[in-house]
């Protein structure tokens, strides 16, 4: 294990990690404005994508959303269906799911447009490369207005593309998502109507930009996430933050991540048609009168066992209780897909590459591939073959290659791969397909080194790990979260614990935490006779809440005993001592 401190701890943690961040204004960092904005007009066709919707609502046409399936399409959809509704509650709309994890215009997709009487289709967050589908409903009479945020292979001749992405902008901010640019669809028909309806939804925005993984550094973005925190309108986003965290005031964007956006994903990976229906209509309160009793079970303090009891929820509380249904359903899935392909994966080169027989878990196929990634500490792709490719879902291991889809593009042997760096789609023509699984296995894990904020020898500093906690909002996109070293730390074997995969040591009141620890390695730790054992953690700050008691935490990343760690210094020299052969160091 590697260590190397960034810059030098000057006392106070927070300080220090926004200088390693670059962070040149602390002020607007902390406090952001919309002083610099960009102007909505300044995006290509937007006055004109505003005023052919106007036009259609002003002569009573009929109007389809179509949805993309994940969290920022939820949303993104959302922004435009609501607003719709605000200024013509009337509205001839309707809006179109996907049956499954697949973007723009599929042909089923296609097929449900056609036979609909639209006159107008809006498609947020999705469609800017769907050329020949754009021209296809064109041709058929019907106006489309693309509302997306993706790069552009080749700009479709047919249809209103409003596209952050493209360099026939004034002006641009590259940081929106699907959320973000449906917001300022939004902003700019709030200007021509002389309205201020956008800014009852900055929630849904913060949940698609973040859900999108953009960079909430960046001074607009921060701001409508930060208002959209401030601002929870939204009935059903209320109802699972409210149960999810005790006060609504503390939530950083790094909250929503592990709270309502699983909850989204999973209705679009693995929910039915009916549980995707539910979901949309409570995001945006559609015939939402309906309550529903549902059994829950709870223990008898006197007999100790189960009893029944019924519950009545409201629609939103309902559709919480089904979101969080399925989530499990998700997780069972994904462990059994797991246990079914683990045994079949090809593990001999730098990238595990693992094959479906079929594509039916195709919706679940980048979960799988991130739980392997993790367990065999290296990229991985899973794909299915169909149609003459190998198509799938790739994701990346920072230790072996800084951007796996770079690296695929590279070899020049995919058709594409599309994404994020570490979380793509891929496609592989199947001639290509042995000559590519060949590069994988010159590709080696590099050297990887642990950059750290903070580095200690011997002792830990509580109040780091509790300040970075108390200023969690401060962090995410280019201001990463900030990672601790604690080495030399003597550890009782007897607060070593684990639990399943979970591994847990307990610290002068810190609980250092390892989730999908290593086989063997608690057995390593803990089987010979010394009562104390020395370690090296490498981590995140964390909190846990359970029953309403808080343990401060470190997520461990990486952990070595004895002197299992190299140091490396400002000018690169490495620090290292030899393991010495004691009898805290020998397993037995």
């Amino acid at each position: 294990m590697k260590i190397k401190q960034i810059g030098t701890y000057n006392g106070d943690i927070i300080s220090t990690i926004l200088e390693n961040r670059k962070i040149k204004d602390i002020e607007l960092f902390y406090n952001p404005t919309n002083e610099h904005d960009l102007d909505a007009f300044k995006i290509k066709n937007m006055r004109q994508g505003a005023e052919v919707l106007l036009a259609h609502l002003l002569i009573g046409n009929e109007i389809g959303i179509l949805v993309d399936p994940d969290a920022d399409g939820f949303t993104s959809a959302s922004i435009i269906y609501q607003y719709i509704k605000k200024i013509e509650p009337n509205a001839k709309l309707r809006y179109f799911l996907h049956d499954n994890k697949a973007h723009g215009l599929t042909e089923k997709i296609m097929e449900q447009v056609a036979n609909s009487p639209l006159d107008l289709l809006v498609i947020p967050d999705a469609a800017s490369n769907d050329e020949a589908g754009i021209q296809r409903l064109y041709h058929m009479g019907m106006d489309l207005l693309i509302i997306d945020h993706h790069e552009v292979e080749k700009v479709p001749s047919h249809g209103i593309i409003i596209n952050n992405q493209l360099d026939w902008n004034i002006d641009t901010n590259k940081n929106l998502v699907g959320a973000g640019m449906a917001f300022k669809f939004c902003q700019a028909l709030d200007e021509i109507l002389s309205y201020h309806h956008s800014e009852e939804m900055y929630d849904l925005v913060a949940i698609g930009q973040v859900g999108d993984a953009s960079d909430i550094s960046q001074n607009e973005v921060r701001n409508m996430v930060f208002k959209g925190l401030r601002t929870l309108n939204n009935p059903f986003i209320r109802v699972v933050l409210e149960d999810r965290f005790e006060d609504l005031t503390s939530i950083a964007p790094i909250d929503l991540s592990f709270s309502i956006i699983p909850l989204i994903n999973s209705i679009v990976r693995v929910g039915t048609m009916e549980e995707k229906e539910l979901l949309f209509r409570a995001l945006n309160s559609i015939d939402v009168e309906e309550t529903f009793t549902v059994t829950r079970r709870k223990k008898n303090k006197v007999t100790g066992k189960m009893d029944k009891y019924e519950l009545v929820l409201n629609f939103y509380e309902y559709a919480y209780h089904i979101c969080t249904k399925v989530k499990t359903r998700q997780d069972g899935l994904v462990k059994k897909t797991m246990a079914v392909l683990e045994k079949d994966i090809d593990n001999s080169g730098g990238i595990a590459i693992g094959i479906l027989e079929t594509s039916e878990h195709g919706s679940i196929t980048g979960l799988v591939a991130n739980k392997i990634a993790s367990k065999l500490q290296k990229p991985v792709l899973l794909v299915h073959h169909v149609n003459g490719k190998y198509v799938g879902s790739g994701r990346g291991y920072e230790k072996s290659l800084p951007s796996l889809k770079d690296w695929c593009n590279e070899t020049e042997l995919v058709e594409f791969a599309q994404g994020h760096a570490n979380a793509f789609g891929i496609s592989i023509f199947e001639e290509d397909f042995e000559k590519f699984k060949e590069q994988t296995k010159n590709v080696e894990k590099r050297e990887f080194i642990y950059e750290v904020d903070l580095h200690l020898h011997g002792k830990i500093d509580k109040k780091a790990i509790s300040d970075v906690n108390s200023n969690k909002h401060l962090f995410g996109g280019k201001v990463r979260e900030p990672l601790f070293a604690f080495t030399g730390i003597k550890v009782r074997k007897d607060f070593i614990r684990q639990r399943g995969s979970m591994l847990t040591f307990f610290d002068r009141g810190i609980e250092f935490v390892m989730y999908g620890a290593p086989a063997g390695l608690f057995e390593s730790l803990t089987y010979n006779f010394e009562p104390y054992i020395e370690m090296n953690f490498v981590g995140r700050p964390s909190e846990n809440n359970w029953g309403g008691r808080i343990t401060t935490q470190i997520v461990l990343s990486d952990c070595s005993k004895g002197k299992e760690v190299e140091i490396i210094k400002e000018d690169g020299i490495f620090e290292q001592i030899e393991e010495e052969i004691t009898a805290a160091t020998l397993v037995f």
